[in-house]
């Protein structure tokens, strides 16, 4: 080739190479020339516009899920309320009525709350609150579950519920259920809640006075001087009230016995109820003493015993003063029963040298009574004290304390 055409194909290539430069435009270069932030938000508004709606409600669903999660957490960090979940009912009969509620229900709500406070997840607090011992063996292996079942145990502790009356409750009043508890990071809610009791069933009335037919009361003595007996069935239904005196006793005085605590039970049990707790008796059928011939007959025998013990010799002389006679009526289940009458008398004796010294003495005789009403002097035994005292006031109130009456003689 000669150099003129060397010439020529050079010319040739260079023209090439450059119009290859002049056509190249690098990658690079067109995509850094391409991007441009204007043009992006312009292109970001477009969209906007075109999916406005869609857009505003992925945002809205974003927040409403945002603040459904704090507000949950919110909202399982404060204390819980339990107190509507606690079901009453009432059983028995009005004022004696008793109150049950879903005890195990509520303990169980408690126990649970307090397991998820402190960190155990919710299958492991159900099965602690069933007692399942496979659940309790599993965290006793972990070291850091044993410290929160610890922590919950303590927590516990310091919650307590009750209600301030569960027994002798009676329609109409209201029983109160208190929660109370003593940490502040307990999850259950300290309150309380009234319940009006209601639904009791009435008691059938028993009369207490029909109670008396069961029993038997015999009044025995004279009026003034009357004891009371029972039949052996007495204590089924009454106990006999200390403070009443059940001797001494007079046409119309009252006995008042009180039914037993023991038959209101039973009555109770079987739905009935007494429309009192007491009931009176009128004493009655007393006889009068006058009606006792021979009565007077007994206090002489008084007289001529106190002068049998005090003969007056060479060497002692005594004076026999009466300071009032007393009476007691004796009754037993074996016969009609007996009379005893003593006089206290007024012993004043004076020694050979003028000296006197003064003792109070009692003596008296014990009678039996007769079919005819009559005293059966004959057999009378002697009752006497036999020292005798200085002190009169004390030896009345020692006649009275063994169940002896002033004897005051009726004059016709």
């Amino acid at each position: 080739m000669t150099e003129s055409e060397n010439n020529i194909v050079n010319e040739e290539v260079v023209t090439e190479e450059k119009v290859e430069k002049e056509n190249y435009t690098d990658p690079i270069s067109e995509s850094t020339a391409s991007f441009d932030g204007n043009q992006l938000l312009q292109k970001a508004q477009e969209i906007f516009q075109k999916k406005k709606k869609e857009v505003i409600g992925a945002l809205v669903i974003l927040a409403v899920v945002l603040v459904a999660y704090f507000g949950y957490s919110y909202y399982n960090s404060l204390p819980k309320s339990i107190i509507n979940e606690v079901k009453v009912d009432f059983t028995g009969y009005d004022e004696s009525g008793n109150l049950i509620y879903n005890s195990e229900e509520i303990a169980s709500l408690v126990e649970e709350a307090v397991y998820k406070k402190v960190g155990l997840d919710k299958d492991q607090a159900k099965a602690l609150t069933k007692d399942d011992p496979v659940a309790y063996s599993m965290l006793a292996q972990d070291r850091k579950l044993s410290f929160k079942l610890m922590k919950a145990e303590s927590m516990l502790k310091t919650i307590h519920y009750e209600f301030n009356k569960t027994n002798n409750l009676k329609n109409g009043e209201e029983v109160t259920f208190t929660i109370t508890t003593s940490s502040k990071n307990s999850p259950i809610k300290a309150e309380k809640k009234a319940f009006k009791v209601q639904n009791l069933k009435e008691y059938e009335k028993v009369s207490a006075e029909n109670l008396l037919k069961e029993v038997t009361v015999t009044f025995s003595g004279f009026n003034g001087y009357g004891t009371v007996t029972f039949g052996n069935s007495i204590k089924n239904y009454f106990q006999l009230n200390s403070s009443n005196s059940y001797s001494n006793l007079k046409n119309g005085d009252k006995i008042t016995l009180t039914v037993n605590e023991s038959y209101i039970k039973t009555l109770k049990e079987s739905g009935k109820i007494v429309d009192n707790k007491n009931v009176d008796i009128t004493v009655s059928g007393l006889k009068e003493l006058k009606d006792i011939k021979n009565f007077e007959d007994l206090i002489k025998k008084n007289d001529d015993y106190v002068k049998s013990e005090h003969k007056n010799d060479s060497y002692d002389t005594y004076t026999i003063e009466s300071q009032g006679s007393y009476m007691r009526i004796n009754v037993n289940n074996y016969d009609k029963g007996s009379i005893s009458l003593v006089t206290i008398y007024k012993v004043t004796k004076t020694d050979s040298k003028d000296n006197k010294s003064v003792n109070y003495k009692y003596y008296g005789y014990s009678a039996y009574l007769l079919k005819d009403g009559n005293l059966d002097i004959d057999t009378a035994s002697k009752i006497s004290d036999r020292w005798g005292t200085k002190d009169l006031e004390g030896l009345r109130a020692q006649l009275s304390s063994d169940g002896y009456k002033v004897y005051e003689s009726k004059k016709e």
